[in-house]
């Protein structure tokens, strides 16, 4: 030992006299571990080999003492001097010198060991970080594991938890055996047990062919161990564990099982060791560590996906609707659509049907979101058609509600629709209500009169819907809007109210344009809400003829 010489050098340097130390083995010579010179080792030799190596060292004239502390026994031979200080301190030191030593080469010798766990441990953090999806590379991951462990025979199981079962995704050495799912109610599958206990467990002989009838044999041993992630809860910036309290104490969260890799050993083979455990229960955290992240990021890209094509959804359903501009140059309207989600159910129609007459229809689909904007669409494309070939507006009403009877029937839904037509030459509006709560003249004095419902809205009645007519006189003006804005709420929860929107446009009585009409209201709605999300879709529809009628 290149130590234990240092130091006894350092003792001949501070006292001038010759050590050696020697290690005495049982039917072996005795093995010199350090000495300050070759003649003095060859002088004590003899001293070692004596039966009473106290005995012969006095005879010699020299001291010798023997060092035993938890070391093999070794005789320390040194010159006589006065110094019996150095003397004790030196055998103080040998045997800490002795051991230091020997526990610094231990943990090479591990070091050296492990080194093919180590490289493993990097090989598969390179293969995994280069992939979001472990599926695709997990039998390079049981073959890895699986060679460094000694394991001629593996399999590679992920959770399915909709049915319950463990599914085998990657298997190594089984040739034509197909490895079959695993029932996570099959306790006494080893598969199942490290599972349920997101830890690692061995069997062998017997116990190993009944915890896994396909990789265990009599003659083998079996490991399996759990693939986990650490629990985590998912919030707005991420990911963070959740401590759980027991009493005073906190303890950390339990780690989410994902899957489980069961290895078979070698027939007539040792059994796994707890150094063979630890490195699959390390693997197993890092590929479940993985393959979380890799869901995080599946998640992530869908959601991002999902956020254009609701954007597409919002941009194409707004373009179904008619631009305001159509109805003139007899007619002025202004209309405006704001979707609680991307997509909503509320919509409009504006048509000039001749120069006397505009068509001005609002309609409000059952709900909000996906379903009620496919049904909008079908019930934007049936009116447009209807109100151009129908010159009554019951009429064209009916044969809406005909077009959508199947698709109302199947969805449950239903639908508020109101449909008028402002004839200048008449110098009246004729109007079909089919529900729809919201619809309004509002006089030059800001008179509101409400075009009123006839029959229940679409989807619940298959009663004869009838014609309405009221007066039109120059100034007039035609407000129709969704429940959207009469529910919109406040931070305390409370509705605006269809009397609040009547009162502000009563107040519109100096000849406003429908797109000041239009702005009024939309600002009245986003001042009572300020920063509360809207519950249900809005739309607004204004329509004016400001121009001279035809005599």
């Amino acid at each position: 030992m290149i130590e234990v010489a240092a130091l006894l050098a350092a003792f001949r340097e501070a006292t001038g006299r010759a050590a050696a130390l020697w290690e005495r083995r049982d039917g072996a010579s005795p093995l010199l571990l350090g000495t300050t010179s070759a003649a003095f080792a060859a002088r004590t030799e003899a001293g070692v080999e004596a039966g009473d190596a106290m005995l012969w060292a006095h005879a010699q004239g020299l001291s010798a003492q023997l060092i035993a502390a938890g070391e093999p026994a070794g005789w320390l031979f040194v010159e006589p001097g006065a110094s019996s200080d150095a003397d004790r301190l030196l055998a103080h030191l040998v045997p800490q010198v002795r051991r230091l030593t020997r526990e610094r080469d231990g943990a090479t010798g591990e070091l050296v060991e492990r080194y093919e766990e180590i490289s493993l441990l990097y090989a598969i953090g390179e293969l995994l970080g280069g992939t979001t999806s472990v599926e695709s590379v997990a039998d390079t991951l049981l073959r890895e594991l699986a060679v460094t462990v000694g394991a001629p025979r593996a399999v590679f199981l992920q959770v399915d938890r909709g049915a319950g079962l463990l599914r085998p995704i990657a298997t190594l050495g089984l040739g034509d055996v197909e490895y079959p799912p695993v029932s996570l109610d099959d306790v006494g599958h080893i598969a199942v047990a490290a599972y349920r206990s997101a830890g690692a467990i061995a069997e062998a002989g017997v116990a190993a062919n009944a915890a896994d009838p396909v990789l265990g044999t009599q003659r083998s041993a079996l490991m399996a161990v759990a693939i986990t992630r650490p629990s985590t809860g998912v919030g707005v910036t991420g990911t963070h564990p959740i401590p759980m309290q027991r009493g005073n104490a906190v303890e950390p969260p339990a780690p989410v099982p994902l899957g489980v890799l069961v290895l078979g050993g070698r027939i007539n083979g040792p059994p796994f060791t707890a150094g063979d455990r630890k490195l699959a229960v390390a693997v197993g955290t890092q590929i479940g560590t993985a393959m979380h992240n890799a869901s995080l990021v599946r998640s992530a890209v869908e959601r991002q996906q999902l956020v254009r094509e609701l954007r597409l959804a919002h941009d194409l359903q707004l373009k179904l609707l008619p631009n305001p501009s159509v109805v003139g140059p007899e007619a002025r309207a202004a209309a405006r659509l704001v979707p609680a989600e991307s997509v909503g159910g509320d919509f409009f129609l504006l048509a000039r049907l001749d120069r006397d007459r505009t068509g001005v229809l609002i309609g409000d689909v059952s709900g909000h979101g996906y379903q009620s904007a496919l049904v909008m669409a079908l019930a934007l494309s049936a009116a447009a058609i209807h109100v151009q070939a129908a010159f009554d507006p019951s009429i064209a009403l009916d044969a809406v509600r005909r077009s959508l009877v199947d698709e109302l029937s199947s969805t449950e839904m239903s639908i508020t629709m109101c449909y008028a037509v402002i004839d200048t030459r008449a110098g009246e509006v004729r109007f079909a209500n089919a529900g729809h709560p919201h619809a309004f003249r509002v006089g030059a004095d800001g008179a509101c009169v409400r075009l009123a419902a006839v029959v229940p809205p679409i989807g619940f009645s298959d009663a004869p819907i009838e014609e309405c007519v009221m007066s039109w006189r120059r100034g007039d003006r035609l407000v129709l809007f969704t429940d959207g804005v009469t529910d919109a709420r406040d931070a305390r929860d409370q509705r605006l109210g269809e009397r609040a929107v009547l009162d502000m446009l009563a107040t519109m009585t100096h000849g406003e344009t429908p797109d000041a009409l239009l702005d009024a209201m939309f600002a009245q709605v986003a001042s009572h809400t300020r920063q509360t999300a809207l519950r249900d879709d809005l739309a607004v529809v204004v329509v004016d003829r400001p121009f001279q009628e035809r005599t």
